[in-house]
């Protein structure tokens, strides 16, 4: 019976802190969406400022000038779209797992990209026990899509 208790804490641990990161990403997205970073070249103006303030022979600023700034609609579009896609997979417990691992991906790409920050790879670690656990079985919408679509492994 102890047992039992730890596993649901667990379980409410795990969850409380996949709504938080959810809630964290959500508010990245309405940021991104409301600074129109698809419509402008705000990210542009961003990549600009941060390779003012990086090492110029990092890895970091050679990404910027490389691939950042030739591409930064793309990268916004990708940005935008990922952090709004994430946020709501983590709400709704919808393909949980792929939405844990974009927000892997999302965040080692940052720290990559020239915004390096410790922080940032202990982020990306959070999301790791959303990738190994179902917590989208426990509580959200892969329970009822796996049960409609058992074949797929999105919804596991």
């Amino acid at each position: 019976m102890n047992e039992r208790r730890k596993l649901g804490a667990g379980r409410i641990a795990l969850l409380a802190l996949r709504y938080l990161l959810a809630v964290f990403f959500l508010g990245a997205a309405i940021n991104k969406w409301r600074q129109q970073y698809i419509t402008t070249d705000r990210l542009s103006q961003i990549f600009m400022q941060r390779l003012e303030e990086i090492d110029p022979e990092s890895f970091g600023a050679w990404f910027i000038e490389n691939v950042g700034l030739p591409h930064y609609q793309a990268l916004a579009w990708l940005v935008c779209w990922g952090e709004t896609f994430i946020a709501a997979g983590l709400l709704f417990g919808f393909m949980t797992r792929s939405a844990a691992a974009g927000a892997m991906l999302m965040m080692f790409s940052f720290a990559i990209g020239g915004y390096y920050d410790a922080s940032l790879i202990v982020l990306a670690l959070m999301f790791l026990p959303f990738v190994i656990w179902p917590t989208g079985q426990w509580h959200g919408l892969d329970a009822k899509m796996h049960t409609r679509y058992p074949s797929l492994w999105i919804f596991r």
